[in-house]
């Protein structure tokens, strides 16, 4: 499980702050008693009111201020979300979001006619919106990703023309580890990332959020004068072999997903077709299979269905 503990180098930071702001506090006390002026100093007004020092000060204080709600957002808020790679990607957007409050408060200090405020927002937000639309749709679909958990880590998606698993959610792109379709979706190694803006403009396609099977198929070529029936009762039953446990849990989750959403019910066993070709017998079984072990399925029938095919070619000589 991914540790969220906040690392020594933030405490350290912290104390370096904190450190800095007391230090500064009492400079001012000592300097303030030395003119002979015996004014209490209140601990969290600035000690420089008057001067830059002042600003800078403020700005040290909002400092220990995002800190502080960033604990609090981890160890409070964050640590709530019902799983890991919520979890995750909460911290990344959380995160962000603290760091423009802090970008805001830290203008609000530096600006002090609010009119003035409302205006250089108004010309940043502008220049934001034309210069990096692009960076602020990623960073919305980011968010919708949060709230409609459209998918998460450690799902296989379609999206684009790009298969693969789920491995980060960032605040701009998700990286997905491409998959081989062909091969059983077995990783290719190849890391590719995706701007989540595209979820607006593309259509995605998980194959593991809602139910934890999909489709696969075997195909197989034989002569015209293999026994067609033998074949078929031979694969069928390999198949049913392989995938018996797989078809009873696709029932019950298919039964579970029409209780929220339509969805006609449809059979889980498999399927056998045949397709004649000019000079063979092509024949296709279908079935439904576990998403996360296919290949590992796939390979078992295919070994057992490459012993009985020489019986089958026997029959036909």
């Amino acid at each position: 499980m991914r540790s969220y503990t906040l690392p020594p180098r933030y405490f350290l930071l912290l104390t370096l702050i904190i450190g800095t702001m007391m230090g500064a506090m009492i400079i001012s006390e000592t300097l303030a008693t030395e003119s002979g002026d015996n004014s209490l100093v209140i601990l969290i007004q600035s000690p420089f009111e008057g001067t830059v020092f002042e600003q800078i000060f403020n700005t040290l204080a909002i400092a220990v201020f995002i800190l502080v709600l960033y604990t609090i957002g981890v160890y409070t808020i964050v640590r709530k979300m019902p799983d890991e790679a919520s979890r995750f990607t909460a911290v990344r957007i959380f995160s962000a979001f603290l760091i423009g409050l802090g970008l805001l408060l830290g203008l609000m200090v530096w600006v002090q006619d609010p009119k003035e405020i409302v205006i250089v927002i108004g010309i940043i937000w502008g220049a934001i919106v034309v210069a990096l639309r692009d960076l602020i749709q990623n960073m919305v679909g980011s968010l919708v990703l949060l709230v409609t958990r459209m998918y998460r880590i450690g799902d296989r998606i379609h999206i684009k023309g790009v298969y693969g698993t789920v491995m980060d959610i960032g605040i701009f792109r998700t990286t997905l580890m491409r998959l081989d379709e062909e091969s059983g979706d077995h990783p290719s190694g190849q890391v590719t990332t995706i701007p989540n803006g595209i979820l607006f403009r593309e259509t995605v396609t998980n194959t593991s959020r809602d139910l934890s099977f999909t489709g696969d198929e075997i195909r197989i070529t034989l002569p015209f004068s293999s026994d067609i029936d033998k074949t078929r009762t031979l694969l069928l039953g390999i198949v049913q072999k392989h995938t018996a446990d797989v078809q009873q849990k696709a029932r019950a989750e298919i039964e579970q997903l029409s209780d929220r959403k339509f969805l006609p019910s449809f059979e889980t066993e498999p399927t056998f077709f045949v397709h004649l070709d000019r000079h063979q017998i092509l024949l296709v079984v279908k079935y439904y299979t576990e998403t996360r072990r296919r290949s590992e399925i796939k390979n078992q029938i295919v070994g057992e269905i490459s012993q009985v095919i020489p019986e089958v070619l026997d029959v036909a000589r």
